[in-house]
C-alpha cells in the first residue's frame, strides 16, 4: 500500500520524470524500481543502477485493459487474462509493433495489472510503468526499506515508502502460444478458467 496522498506520490513521479530519473516504489507485491515507459532515458539508467543485463527487459505495470491493448495482443487468452487481472500475475504477451525494443524480448512484453487501486490510479496518470525488483541483479531481494535505501542511496534520487513487508514476487505466465506456460510460481490455471 502506498503511503502519502495521491498528489504527493504523483508529484514524486512527476519530478523524477522531469529529470529522467527512476523511482523506487512499492507495488502490490514487492518494492520495485521503475519509470514511465515514455521515459526511455530513465529506464536505461535502471539497467546500470541494478547491473542488469540489457537482454532482460523489465515487467510493465498497467492500470487498465486499454493500456494493455495499446502494448500487447490480448486476444489469444482473453478469458484467462480477465480472470487473472487485476492481481499478482505477470503475463508474457506478444508486443505491439509500436513498443520500443527496450521493453521487449523476442517480440514479447511482460505486463501486470496490480490489484492496489491507489497504484493503478497512479499508473493511469503516469502511463504504464516499468517495475523490476528493487535489488541489485544477482542479490537477494529484501523488503526492508532502510536496506533498500542504503543499497540505492548513491544512484536513486526518488523514493515512495510503504508499510509493505511483501516478499513474494508475482507469478509469471507465458501466454504467447496456444497453451499457457507457468514460468514462475504455482497456480492451477484449469481451476481459474472453470471457476464461475
Amino acid at each position: 500500500m502506498l503511503i502519502g496522498s495521491q498528489e504527493v506520490i504523483y508529484d514524486i513521479f512527476r519530478r523524477a520524470r522531469c529529470l529522467s530519473e527512476p523511482v523506487v516504489f512499492p507495488t502490490d507485491t514487492i518494492y520495485g524500481i521503475g519509470a514511465p515507459l515514455a521515459d526511455s532515458e530513465a529506464n536505461r539508467k535502471i539497467y546500470d543502477i541494478k547491473g542488469r543485463e540489457k537482454n532482460k527487459p523489465f515487467p510493465v505495470l498497467i492500470s487498465s485493459m486499454k493500456q494493455a491493448k495499446s502494448l500487447a495482443d490480448t486476444a489469444m487468452h482473453a478469458d484467462l487474462i480477465k480472470k487473472l487481472w487485476p492481481g499478482a500475475y505477470t503475463l508474457i504477451l506478444k508486443a505491439k509493433d509500436n513498443v520500443e525494443n527496450l521493453y521487449t524480448l523476442n517480440g514479447n512484453i511482460a505486463l501486470r495489472m496490480p490489484a492496489d487501486k491507489r497504484l493503478t490510479d497512479l499508473i493511469e496518470k503516469t502511463g504504464p510503468l516499468s517495475a523490476t525488483s528493487a535489488n541489485l541483479s544477482g542479490q537477494e531481494y529484501t523488503s526492508d526499506f532502510i536496506r533498500i535505501l542504503t543499497c540505492f542511496q548513491s544512484s536513486v534520487k526518488f523514493y515512495v515508502h510503504s508499510r509493505t513487508n511483501a516478499l513474494n514476487s508475482s507469478v509469471i505466465i507465458d501466454l504467447t502460444s496456444d497453451e499457457p506456460v507457468i514460468l514462475r510460481g504455482e497456480i492451477n490455471l484449469h481451476e481459474i478458467l472453470t471457476d464461475k
